[in-house]
């Protein structure tokens, strides 16, 4: 049994490539593989774990160790350090609220640490109202549902092109421009179906990259939020550079909520496009909800 946790672990840690090498060949297998490439942490601990038993018997197998270094290579590559003027400043919070009808939590943390913009997913009719009574959030786009789908855009600054576009099987997105004097961001707030089987898998990952490439194609910095149901792992998000994307997000988990982000996978993301840098970021407070939000600084630098 110790030896077949070690090599459940040790594919683990390959299966973001194992992904990439099967995704023309097998989509059940890429699918299944997609699946536990969310989960890094647990394989690099449950293979540390394995080896510390086995090792000390047949020291051959810690020639698997160095595949922990793994997770820091198959990573979705991280927005480069980047200097420069900053042109502007976007403190912004992306949270699933899980249906919550409740918005209290929430007003309470944006009354003591407020945000730009705040990107909320799983929104109910009934918070959606409670939403549109918060005047310090005079622009927003609203597109709330009695499902895990509804979604709410809230700004400070204004809003431009708000729109809400579903796909083939309805499920929202929200787009929009954010403006500040002369600078304009293309906003994208999206919550994906979970890859619960095959179809959903490729359906998450052709709606992501359908939003990226409307996004990047406005011409302007660009910004993408929300639970994407896709780790930095996934094959999802792995290719993000190749789109003129990078993630602006750390690693740490924010789902499930359990643990405060110790424990589980980081499927809440921001994805960015042009010359921005991450200043100060952290996962925010408990909601109530079964995913931690999070909470980013964001800096628009002046291009060269």
């Amino acid at each position: 049994m110790l030896r077949l946790l070690t090599l459940a672990a040790a594919l683990g840690l390959l299966s973001p490539w194992l992904v990439t090498l099967l995704a023309d060949h097998s989509q059940h297998l890429a699918w299944l593989l997609d699946l536990a490439s969310h989960w890094q942490w647990l394989h690099v601990a449950l293979l540390l774990g394995c080896l510390a038993l086995l090792g000390q018997r047949q020291p051959r197998w810690w020639l698997l160790l160095p595949l922990v270094a793994l997770p820091w290579f198959s990573v979705a590559p991280m927005l480069p350090a980047q200097t420069g003027e900053v042109r502007l400043e976007l403190r912004l919070v992306s949270a699933n609220l899980q249906q919550t009808d409740d918005a209290a939590a929430l007003r309470a943390w944006l009354d003591a640490q407020p945000a730009d913009l705040v990107l909320l997913q799983e929104v109910t009719p009934a918070l959606a109202r409670q939403l549109a009574s918060w005047q310090d959030y005079p622009h927003r786009v609203l597109a709330p549902e009695d499902s895990p789908f509804g979604l709410a855009l809230l700004s400070r600054l204004p809003l431009e092109d708000g729109r809400v576009l579903r796909d083939s099987d309805a499920i929202p997105r929200i787009e929009a421009t954010l403006r500040h004097a002369s600078q304009a961001i293309s906003l994208s707030l999206v919550h994906p179906m979970p890859p619960l089987s095959p179809y959903w898998h490729h359906k998450r990952n052709l709606g992501l990259q359908v939003a990226l490439q409307r996004n990047a194609a406005r011409g302007l910095p660009g910004l993408l939020a929300g639970d994407l149901n896709a780790s930095p792992w996934s094959q999802a998000t792995r290719e993000l550079h190749a789109l003129g994307w990078y993630r602006a997000n750390d690693l740490q988990a924010t789902w499930p909520a359990l643990g405060q982000g110790w424990l589980g996978i980081a499927i809440d993301q921001v994805l960015v496009h042009g010359p921005w840098r991450v200043a100060e970021q952290h996962l925010g407070p408990d909601l109530g909800a079964d995913h931690l939000p999070r909470r980013l600084h964001l800096q628009l630098l002046e291009n060269d």
